[in-house]
C-alpha cells in the first residue's frame, strides 16, 4: 500500500458527502479509481477517491453532464487537477472538445440537460434560446440543426426528466417501501417541479403539444423506480405507479388546485 494513507468506505462518504450506496454505483459503473481490496466486498479508499467524487459532485451539479459522459472525460479532467493546471476554462475545453468528438447525439444531450436547469429555474417566459446555447456553450446555428423551437426543446427537457431523475435513483439503496420511495422521489423531483407544474398546467388548458406528456413522464419513473422497490413480481410494476402518482399529486397538486380555481367563472 506504500505511505499513501487509506480509509473505509464509511471515511469516504464523510470525506465528500456521498451516500455510500451512491459510492458503489459510482464503482460500479467504472467511474472511480480500483479500490484496494482486502476481502470479498471490502476495500479501502484514498484521496484519489476523494479528488473523483469531487469532480464527478462538480459536473453533475454545475455542468449538467451524465455520468456516461464524466466516464469519458473524468481521466483527463482528474489529470489537469493533477498537474496543477485546473481552471474552469480547461474543463470546458475538455468537455466541448468531448462533445465534438462524441457527435450530434451528445450535443443534443448537452443542449436539453441545460434547458432543464434553465426551464426548472427560470420558468418557459424566464429562458430563450440564447440563453440556452450560451449556457451550454453552443453557437445557435448548432442549437437549430437540432431543435426547430424553444417550444421543441422545452418539451425535450421536460420528457428528459425521466432519464435525469431515473440516473439519481440508481444511486438509492434498494429495497424500499412504497412511502420511502414516495418520499425519496419527490426530494429527486422538487429542483425540477417548476418545469413539471408547467408541463401540467399546459396540460389542463389543453395546450396539444403538451397533451399526454405528464402520463409519459410517470409511466418512465415509474419504470425506474421498480428495481428500488422491495416489492417484487407482478405487484411491483402497479406499486410503482402508486409510488409515482403520489410522489407528482403531493407536487403539482397545489398549483393544479389554484390553476383550476383561477379558470372556474365567478358564481
Amino acid at each position: 500500500m506504500g505511505s499513501e494513507a487509506h480509509f473505509t468506505i464509511s471515511v469516504l462518504a464523510e470525506k465528500t458527502g456521498t451516500p455510500v450506496p451512491t459510492i458503489h454505483h459510482y464503482r460500479h459503473l467504472g467511474l472511480l479509481p480500483e479500490a484496494t481490496e482486502l476481502a470479498s466486498n471490502r476495500f479501502l479508499y484514498d484521496e484519489r477517491h476523494v479528488e473523483a467524487l469531487n469532480v464527478i459532485h462538480l459536473l453533475r451539479e454545475q455542468r449538467n453532464l451524465s455520468l456516461e459522459t464524466i466516464r469519458e472525460v473524468l481521466p483527463e479532467l482528474l489529470a489537469f487537477n493533477r498537474e496543477g493546471e485546473f481552471s474552469p476554462d480547461s474543463w470546458d475545453e475538455v468537455i466541448v472538445a468531448y462533445l465534438e468528438r462524441s457527435g450530434p447525439a451528445a450535443v443534443s444531450a448537452r443542449l436539453v440537460a441545460t434547458a432543464r436547469e434553465a426551464f426548472a429555474q427560470h420558468g418557459y417566459t424566464g429562458v430563450n434560446v440564447a440563453d440556452i446555447c450560451s449556457a451550454a456553450d453552443v453557437a445557435k446555428g448548432t442549437f437549430y440543426r437540432h431543435f426547430d423551437s424553444k417550444e421543441a426543446i422545452f418539451l425535450a427537457a421536460a420528457r428528459s426528466t425521466v432519464e435525469a431523475v431515473g440516473e439519481q435513483l440508481d444511486e438509492l439503496p434498494a429495497p424500499m417501501s412504497e412511502p420511502q420511495a414516495i418520499e425519496r422521489l419527490q426530494l429527486l423531483l422538487g429542483p425540477l417541479a417548476p418545469l413539471l407544474l408547467e408541463v401540467a398546467t399546459g396540460e389542463l388548458r389543453h395546450q396539444p403539444n403538451l397533451v399526454g406528456v405528464v402520463g409519459v413522464i410517470a409511466a418512465g419513473l415509474a419504470s425506474r423506480v421498480v428495481p428500488r422497490l422491495r416489492t417484487r413480481g407482478k405487484a411491483a410494476r402497479p406499486a410503482a405507479r402508486r409510488v409515482v402518482d403520489a410522489a407528482l399529486v403531493g407536487l403539482l397538486r397545489p398549483t393544479l388546485d389554484s390553476a383550476t380555481t383561477s379558470q372556474s367563472p365567478a358564481s
